[in-house]
């Protein structure tokens, strides 16, 4: 169902309500159109307080939604471990190529296709994903001795990472995050193995574990969105 929220700055946040997610609450932006998902368990007193608690996300995420280009064009520059990388087109190029310290090459061909050019780029982070973020996880699975069911990449739009009987998924566009901030977010989720919750006993694993975890946060608020731009 459509509804809308009031926020304090004065600005009327329209979205469509759907009672539909599993776990999390997910957002999502469609032709323009903010759309929420949230677990059957969320109640309504439960959900205007989520609001109230996340409003800067909520505004931020309808803004995006209203201001969605309506032809995709290539970011000016893409992040890719914690870093903006500039691209240049280039004539003897067939596919996207990355050059360290230098940033990425796009074919010449492909730059009066931006749709193509931003399908293939982001095929070609998501290899990038499974090559680094995978290992970087299981790697502080034997750390901390705590192991998955499963570990795998996501897709979602909501959330960075997510820990089931089933086991761990990552979300793919961590790959442009620092590399402290994916230590973060993976051993956020292995501790949810001991913890399924947000408890006092979880967060103090997870600090245990991970000093940075206050600044990896900082972070994702501060620049995950801009991990989103390619979709």
């Amino acid at each position: 169902m459509m509804r809308q929220y009031l926020c304090r700055c004065g600005t009327l946040v329209s979205y469509r309500l759907r009672h539909r997610a599993r776990k999390n609450i997910i957002l999502r932006s469609t032709d323009g159109v903010l759309d929420i998902n949230v677990p059957p368990f969320v109640g309504e007193w439960q959900w205007q307080q989520w609001l109230a608690e996340n409003e800067a996300l909520l505004l931020r995420w309808w803004r995006q939604a209203q201001h969605r280009p309506t032809v995709p064009v290539l970011p000016a520059e893409v992040w890719y471990g914690g870093v903006r990388w500039p691209w240049v087109a280039d004539a003897a190029s067939t596919e996207w190529q990355w050059h360290a310290g230098q940033g990425f090459r796009l074919p010449e061909a492909w730059m009066a296709q931006p749709q193509q050019a931003r399908s293939a780029l982001a095929a070609w982070l998501y290899r990038a994903a499974e090559a680094e973020l995978l290992p970087q996880l299981q790697q502080h699975s034997h750390r901390l001795q705590l192991w998955p069911a499963a570990v795998g990449l996501s897709r979602a739009r909501g959330f960075w990472g997510v820990c089931r009987r089933s086991g761990i998924r990552l979300n793919w566009r961590l790959i442009g995050a620092p590399p402290w901030v994916r230590d973060y977010v993976c051993v956020h989720e292995l501790c949810h193995l001991p913890h399924p919750n947000h408890s006092r006993d979880f967060w103090a694993l997870v600090h245990r574990h991970t000093p940075d975890a206050d600044a990896a946060k900082h972070w994702l608020r501060r620049h995950g969105h801009e991990l989103f731009a390619l979709g």
